[in-house]
């Protein structure tokens, strides 16, 4: 984990334009809605199991 830190801000201490700086800022927008998505899924899951016994959310509207 040491090393993974280190790289990181190596690559962060390395950004020269604003479009390095956007890009870093888009990379850490889409990591936090993923997270923040997996996040609320699983509390779902946990609060109110009822929401996925019924496939009709997401993805699976299109597939039927």
């Amino acid at each position: 984990m040491k090393h993974f830190i280190t790289d990181y801000k190596t690559f962060i201490s390395e950004c020269e334009t604003p479009l390095d700086y956007f890009l870093i800022g888009w990379a850490h927008f889409l990591a936090a809605i993923a997270v923040t998505g997996t996040g609320r899924i699983a509390y779902e899951l946990i609060v109110n199991p009822s929401t996925f016994s019924n496939a009709t959310w997401g993805i699976f509207d299109t597939l039927g």
